[in-house]
């Protein structure tokens, strides 16, 4: 029996590798916003207010709901938590900073 390896598991879901990195960057946008939200101790309604989405949304996102959200509303729920993510070019080098909004 042969096996099929991805680098990205969103490879096996579509052949369109861009398709695939804005899908795993959603996911793992996605992921971090549910730890902070598991580390906040706040309920469910208190962090949507917090990431200024409805509850209904806030539950799409914590579960995972990936194809209701862009990477652009996830760093904004990311901002209105206090970071903000600052992209460094030096020496041939791409790095991204996280900084205390």
């Amino acid at each position: 029996m042969s096996s099929i390896k991805f680098d990205n598991i969103f490879d096996a879901v579509t052949d369109d590798k861009e398709e695939a990195n804005e899908l795993q960057t959603r996911a793992d946008l996605m992921i971090v916003i549910r730890d902070i939200f598991n580390d906040s101790g706040l309920g469910k309604g208190e962090f949507a207010d917090k990431i200024g989405l409805t509850q209904p949304r806030t539950s799409n996102l914590l579960n995972g709901h990936i194809e209701k959200f862009s990477i652009d509303l996830l760093m904004t729920c990311l901002f209105r938590l206090g970071f903000r993510f600052k992209p460094v070019y030096e020496n041939h080098q791409l790095t991204m900073k996280v900084e205390a909004a």
